[in-house]
């Protein structure tokens, strides 16, 4: 347990928040710096209440007596924490409490409670969320989970998740979306990279999470270098690292005329796009309006990350295997894209065949996949939606690992895994091998025939050549 903050932190805290308070109504509200109350975002916090890895047996409201006396010290950084975040990102400009009046944030959750227990949830309905969403009253919420600590005491996740929140009207409230390729998790992508960097940015601190992911997980460090399509897995919070770390570059160079020109994007954008390449260029064009060197920069950072590809596609030579960069890659279900007529894989897989033959893709996967499961090949070109829905192979289990056949082309060739299941799966270790070569084709007809002329014509020379010279050497034999 932490220790509790002195009075003079809780006083500059306050006092800091009541100045930020005053300088936005005064810039946004004049008519409340009148004496008017303004409208201000109130928490709604909750504990869950529970034995072990066991469900809530209630939420216990921060205010009630029955609270916890573990929980009195977390609740209270979760409300210093949010009031916080809240803060920032109306003094940074992206709107007030008053767009966000009432919010439920819900600590210590396990595994019986909430899909993910070493992760907070961004706010959402409790349908699908909480084991028993009965228990959030019909609202939405934020979910904090147990890791090393409780991460509701982790400022960088309290501000993470709230950014989700403000940016919410702005952006949305799709994590996924379908095109040519697929499936595509840009719409998350951009949502968590976002999420990370003002997390990053009102700490000052490019390493995210590290009160409370060690020793069990790791941080997210916006200070290295991520780059597609290497990095790309279709897990949106590893994914979203290559734009984080990208506008942390670039924020490192600028500091605060890019933050001023990335909000203006994020603010006047009215329908932003969902796509990470075409909302890159975007911020690019808002960012020249500042200053046309800056926006160069980003063009050239966002380039240098992979931002701007519009493919997703990773290489699978023949012989070779593809490993994730990370733990796995995700293959979304039919819960995740209800609208999609058969959920497609985040990415392709690209090969160059020396020759055509029988193959066997093999990968590991997530439990139960190899009854929903499927994979699709076309020779030539990336995989669309009509190559998609013609003719899919099954996967069957082998020792560990899932294999398909397919008849592999020579030369390129595009792989693509389909998902029948509700739930997403993760695949690895993919590989490609031949198994057998077609033999080589039977002499045509026509072709045995004409071999069959010359050699006869052959033979037929070689005779009258050897009797001719029978006869040459009798003459001689004759004269002698």
């Amino acid at each position: 347990m932490r220790a509790a903050p002195s009075l003079a932190r809780q006083w500059l805290t306050v006092a800091r928040l009541e100045q930020v308070e005053r300088r936005r109504i005064r810039r946004s509200h004049p008519d409340r710096a009148a004496g008017q109350t303004p409208l201000v975002t109130q928490f709604d916090l909750r504990w869950c209440v529970r034995e072990g890895q066991a469900p809530c047996s209630a939420l216990v409201k921060s205010t009630d007596p029955a609270l916890p006396s573990s929980a009195v010290e977390p609740l209270r950084e979760l409300e210093a924490h949010a009031r916080d975040a809240a803060a920032f990102f109306t003094d940074l400009g992206l709107g007030d409490g008053a767009a966000h009046p009432d919010l439920l944030l819900i600590a210590n959750l396990a595994e019986p409670n909430a899909r993910s227990i070493t992760s907070a949830d961004e706010l959402g309905g409790c349908e699908g969320v909480l084991r028993d969403s009965s228990l959030c009253q019909g609202q939405g919420a934020i979910l904090f989970g147990v890791r090393a600590t409780q991460l509701c005491t982790d400022a960088d996740v309290v501000t993470h998740e709230l950014s989700h929140v403000w940016l919410r009207p702005r952006l949305g409230e799709g994590r996924w979306s379908l095109d040519a390729a697929g499936t595509s998790n840009d719409p998350a992508l951009i949502k968590e990279g976002l999420a990370d960097f003002h997390a990053a940015l009102k700490s000052g601190d490019p390493l995210w999470g590290e009160h409370s992911a060690f020793p069990t997980e790791a941080a997210r460090s916006l200070r290295v270098k991520v780059s597609f399509p290497e990095a790309r897995t279709g897990f949106a919070h590893g994914d979203s690292l290559a734009l984080s770390s990208a506008l942390w570059e670039v924020h490192a160079h600028a500091k605060a005329l890019f933050v001023q020109g990335l909000t203006r994007y994020l603010v006047q954008t009215a329908s932003p796009p969902t796509a990470l390449a075409p909302w890159a260029r975007g911020l690019a064009v808002e960012l020249e309006k500042l200053d046309p060197a800056l926006g160069a920069t980003w063009l050239r950072t966002a380039e240098q990350h992979g931002l701007l590809l519009e493919e997703r596609v990773l290489d699978l030579r023949v012989g070779a295997m593809t490993r994730a960069p990370a733990d796995a890659f995700l293959v979304p279900g039919r819960r995740d894209v209800p609208e999609a007529s058969v959920p497609r894989s985040v990415l392709q897989f690209r090969g160059d065949a020396p020759t055509a033959g029988k193959a066997l893709l093999a990968l590991r996967a997530g439990p139960r996949a190899e009854q929903d499961l499927e994979v699709v090949l076309r020779p030539g070109a990336p995989v669309d939606e009509a190559t998609a829905l013609g003719a899919r192979v099954r996967f069957t289990q082998v020792g560990g690992r899932l294999e398909a056949p397919l008849e592999l082309p020579r030369g390129p060739y595009y792989v693509q895994l389909l998902h029948r299941g509700e739930a997403a799966t993760w695949v690895d270790d993919l590989s490609i091998r031949l198994v057998e070569t077609p033999p080589p084709p039977a002499p045509s007809l026509l072709a045995v025939g004409v071999g069959l002329l010359a050699a006869s014509t052959f033979a037929l020379a070689a005779l009258r050549w050897r009797r001719g010279k029978r006869a040459a050497t009798a003459r001689l034999h004759q004269g002698a």
